[in-house]
């Protein structure tokens, strides 16, 4: 497993994975306006050349606003969140910023669980902030300090 910088040909399979991960999935024309920020910080893990992970981030003045981390269904669970969420970090430190700060489904455990083993604590809730099958759902708002 390899992890890079997202490049322009990414956004098909960035895409891809998240249409897969969650229930509004952007679109392939969503990744390139998100890659062609200046502010984006993302990457990818590639497992025999595919792209199977990302993680996408903007900075916003001293915080680094975590927008997503997905993966491909066969490998979840398998230590890419963690490894997506350590070269963002790198990546924000570079950039100077100093602040996670993220949203999350509250029923989304397996990202509530990364996100908490990661240092993030709950510093408020936003409700009916996520669409799903069934209606909204509250997303917690999380937060720690870019590692250095």
């Amino acid at each position: 497993m390899s992890v890079r910088t997202a490049v322009a040909g990414d956004p098909a399979a960035l895409s891809a994975i998240h249409t897969a991960s969650f229930h509004e999935g952007w679109t392939e024309a969503d990744f390139h306006t998100w890659l062609a920020r200046a502010e984006a910080i993302c990457v990818v893990a590639e497992h025999a050349g595919e792209v199977v992970s990302f993680g996408l981030a903007l900075a916003a003045g001293s915080d680094a606003e975590l927008l997503t981390i997905a993966s491909v269904p066969a490998q979840r669970s398998r230590g890419l969140g963690r490894q997506i969420m350590r070269a963002l970090d790198v990546e924000a430190g570079r950039r100077g910023l100093d602040r996670w700060i993220l949203e999350v489904a509250r029923n989304n455990l397996p990202a509530i669980g990364l996100y908490s083993s990661e240092g993030f604590v709950e510093i408020g809730l936003r409700k009916a902030y996520y669409p799903s099958e069934t209606g909204r759902i509250d997303a917690l708002v999380m937060s720690r300090p870019v590692l250095r």
